[in-house]
């Protein structure tokens, strides 16, 4: 295969996996789902490694460090086809929802422009309200999502094309537009006070649960850049709302409640800018996209799931501990005003996600064993590529 053909085939193949697997039959849906996914993940790797566009599109692979970013929905994906239990009732439907939802993260992380961005992200959001929706007991918050991404989706498509629509020299224009854009986009993303109602997904089985993340990719993609007030206060004002429940949660719902905090972090390493926030924001969510599937069902005991809340908990030496860190350099750098509120929400989130009491084992935790270990390896050696990053100067502000 050519390279101009990898970015096309990675883009197209999660919504041709879709198809596949809803005509698949219910006995070898969950080892069709593996396999689709691996190879959703490998093509989207090349595509990531191999750079370039699609020709007569507004699809670009992510320029720098950013093109990480590119198979990391797939990488969810991937990672939540192999935790799901084998003869599961609705697990083709539910399946073929997954890879349409990873597709559209990765389409709309592909996008060149905030505007096709934008619109891409609109349909993620569609998309993970009706997984959500047609999720047993949880109707309601699936309309309730709907109707938040939604206004969301209207703040952001007009905050997207303003800029492009506004002569030139027309600052304030272009300042509004990036404002809408930041509260419209981080309202799907489940930032600020959006944050309760879109975490909510995350009580119901896949695919519901899988809604935040695949939507923080993409968003937080086109957010980074330049510093960006909104944005960084966004991330706070989530880390606060997150962290406040957290006393009174369960083990589970602690868990998913800090893959909040990492969005939320992660979304003030984005707004921060520069070459420390890019890959701080890069790092978190890297670590979004292993944690995602595994919040919430490692509350049994074992190592390696004392080893993944303590990546939840941003300990070293797992890589949302250098994610921390470079967004702290970047805060500092961009508005040192904000370091204060953001070390005090984060404090109390991190004691609380630390202090889970281990249960004993059962057979689905020793199921998803190999899943655990093999996120808490790459979580150790993405720290170990972010230290030689910034030994060699690759981070810095």
């Amino acid at each position: 295969m050519s390279l101009p053909l990898l970015l096309p085939a990675a883009l197209c193949w999660p919504f041709l996996s879709m198809a596949v697997l809803a005509a698949c039959p219910q006995a070898s849906a969950r080892s069709a789902a593996v396999g689709l996914s691996a190879i959703g993940l490998g093509l989207a790797v090349l595509a990531a490694c191999a750079g370039g566009g699609w020709a007569g599109t507004p699809f670009m692979t992510p320029p720098g460090v950013l093109c990480v970013l590119l198979p990391l929905p797939l990488l969810t994906l991937c990672l939540s086809c192999v935790l799901s239990p084998a003869g599961a009732v609705g697990q083709r439907g539910g399946g073929a929802l997954t890879h349409g939802l990873a597709g559209g993260a990765t389409v709309a992380t592909a996008c060149a422009d905030p505007l096709s961005g934008a619109v891409a992200i609109g349909g993620v959001a569609v998309l993970a309200a009706l997984a959500i929706a047609t999720t047993r007991g949880a109707a309601r918050t699936g309309w309730d999502l709907f109707r938040l991404d939604l206004s969301g989706i209207l703040l952001a498509v007009p905050g997207a094309m303003l800029p492009i629509a506004a002569p030139e020299g027309a600052g304030r224009l272009d300042g509004l537009g990036g404002v809408l854009l930041s509260v419209g986009l981080g309202t799907v993303a489940g930032l600020g006070p959006a944050a309760p109602v879109v975490l909510a997904a995350g009580d119901y089985a896949m695919p519901a649960a899988l809604a935040p993340v695949m939507a923080s990719v993409p968003v937080l993609r086109h957010l980074g850049g330049q510093a960006q007030w909104d944005t960084m206060m966004l991330g706070i004002a989530t880390i606060w709302l997150v962290v406040l429940p957290m006393r009174a949660a369960s083990a589970s719902r602690r868990e998913r409640l800090a893959l909040g905090m990492l969005v939320g972090l992660a979304a003030v390493a984005a707004g921060a800018g520069g070459r420390a926030g890019q890959v701080g924001a890069v790092a978190l969510l890297v670590s979004v996209a292993l944690l995602g599937p595994l919040a919430g069902t490692s509350a049994s005991g074992g190592m390696a799931a004392r080893w993944l809340r303590a990546a939840l908990a941003l300990r070293p030496p797992f890589l949302p501990f250098g994610g921390l860190v470079l967004t702290v350099l970047a805060v500092c750098d961009a508005a040192p005003l904000l370091v204060g509120p953001l070390l005090l929400g984060l404090v109390p989130g991190c004691a609380r996600t630390g202090f889970v009491a281990d249960g004993p084992g059962d057979l689905a935790s020793a199921a998803r064993d190999r899943p655990a270990w093999l996120a808490v390896a790459l979580l150790l050696a993405g720290m170990v590529v972010l230290t030689v990053v910034a030994v060699t100067g690759g981070a810095g502000r």
